[in-house]
């Protein structure tokens, strides 16, 4: 009797859950979903076994069933796996499983640390932000959700700012953020020269109000290079008057509300704004349907989803959201995320910070291993879990059904 091997590419990932299977090619994007036959899935479980090397061999009365040679059929089409036919004394064929292997994770760097070697834990930093103050514009809730300025009368001190940053610096340390009303703080040129020091990009994001409200001295000072605007936009503010800006700076735009979205786009008919320019949902309180209707996930977005096989690797080890963030508030916490608890303060060393996060964080490894996502098909295919599932008080913002 001929016997065949049946082949997956070590590009294809194949995920079983309950009566429900999904195989998804990473190289060209495409996916197939099916249903759990005894036959099917015992093929299944077969090539997830990973001393078959993504490799198994079957009969041609198996491959000529008819509900086999549908699904192989399919699998073919989408180029996830191959037929070949097993002659003796040839090689069999050699795939590899798509399975994460991290070699730098939790237990390592705890090992590392109890042998007293400390530095390279130290190169997962690459982002750090900065709440220098507060604006009489802030508010003490959106903070939460995004980057926004608070109304806090705190001033966080520029000489710990700048031994912060000093003490995290690493080959991938590339971005620092400062958050608040710039201007107000005491000799502002000196922070931004200090820190443009150390050769990283520097963004400072600011509402729009106090953003015009300095329009001068924004233009009377000499910018290091590195040195990028943010212009933060909480309401339905006539943004015309940027087009009269003459350096370069980006726009993020806060909305509530289809309205909201609406009134933006209408602008941009009328001027030509060349900037970067970016819509972030917030939650009120009271606008949870426009979330619901516009921000939760539909099975038809899973079902055009475009991820390589590291973005999925990613999701898998680490929250793509957090990961290698630090923010230190104008009171001088400093969080992994500003919805988890504080990991210490700006006069620790980062290094302590960071291998906190590392060893006891609930911020940096949240992944999507909670109910109901544990049981989904889709579980690393959707975004790591953000601030908005916090806020929301829910384990995800889906609609799927399994």
């Amino acid at each position: 009797m001929k016997k065949n091997w049946l082949t997956l590419h070590g590009d294809t990932f194949l995920w079983l859950k309950g009566n429900t299977g999904l195989v998804y090619n990473s190289a060209n994007k495409t996916k197939i979903l099916f249903s759990l036959s005894d036959k099917i899935q015992k093929i299944c479980h077969q090539l997830l076994d990973i001393n078959n090397l993504y490799t198994i061999e079957l009969t041609n009365e198996i491959i000529n069933d008819e509900e086999v040679n549908r699904w192989i059929n399919l699998l073919i089409g989408i180029q996830a796996g191959y037929l070949s036919l097993n002659i003796e004394f040839d090689k069999r064929p050699v795939s590899l499983n798509p399975i994460l292997k991290v070699q730098d994770n939790r237990k390592y760097y705890e090992e590392q640390h109890n042998l007293g070697f400390k530095g390279k834990i130290i190169e997962t930093l690459h982002e750090l932000t900065f709440y220098i103050n507060g604006s009489e514009y802030g508010d003490d809730e959106y903070f939460k959700q995004a980057i926004y300025p608070l109304k806090s009368s705190q001033i966080l001190d520029g000489s710990k700012i700048q031994t912060f940053i000093k003490n995290s610096r690493n080959l991938f340390l590339s971005n620092i953020n400062l958050v608040g009303n710039l201007f107000l703080y005491s000799d502002f040129e000196r922070l931004i020269k200090n820190i443009s020091d150390f050769s990283v990009q520097l963004t400072i994001h600011i509402l729009i109000k106090d953003f015009l409200n300095n329009e001068r001295k924004i233009k009377d000072t000499e910018w290091p290079i590195h040195t990028h605007f943010n212009v933060l936009v909480d309401t339905v503010f006539d943004i015309s008057c940027l087009q009269n800006i003459s350096f370069p700076f980006s726009v993020t735009i806060f909305v509530f509300s289809e309205n909201d979205f609406t009134q933006f786009s209408s602008m941009f008919d009328t001027f030509l704004l060349d900037q970067n320019i970016r819509f972030i949902p917030l939650y009120n309180r009271e606008n949870r349907p426009f979330f619901e209707l516009n921000i939760f996930t539909e099975k038809e977005e899973l079902d055009i989803i475009d991820l390589s096989k590291n973005e999925i690797f990613m999701r898998q080890a680490f929250n793509t959201e957090n990961f290698g963030k630090l923010t230190v508030m104008s009171d001088g916490n400093v969080y992994a995320n500003v919805n988890a608890p504080s990991l210490g303060t700006i006069d620790d060393s980062p290094y302590s910070i960071v291998y906190k996060e590392f060893t006891n964080g609930q911020s940096w490894f949240k992944l999507r291993e909670q109910s109901p996502c544990d049981i989904c098909i889709y579980q690393w295919l959707c975004p790591s879990p953000s601030n908005y599932e916090i806020i929301l008080d829910r384990p995800n913002l889906c609609h799927v059904k399994n």
